[in-house]
């Protein structure tokens, strides 16, 4: 199946679940113990960088696939 579909895809959702699982042990880190202002900055630039690039990809002239 990894052979039928695109490399770009598989790195890009490798890459996204690595991410979410980085915020799902912050917000277990942020639950079980009281965060400090400089890792709750941390997280909601990481957020704001990931989206940034999630809208950048989702632009009319991206590229890539076309179905």
């Amino acid at each position: 199946m990894l052979l039928r579909t695109d490399p770009i895809r598989v790195a890009v959702l490798a890459l996204g679940l690595a991410f979410l699982l980085i915020l799902a042990a912050y917000g277990f880190a942020a639950i079980a113990y009281r965060p400090s202002l400089g890792g709750v900055v941390a997280a909601a630039a990481a957020l704001a960088i990931a989206g940034t690039g999630l809208l950048y990809a989702w632009r009319l002239e991206a590229g890539g696939v076309v179905d």
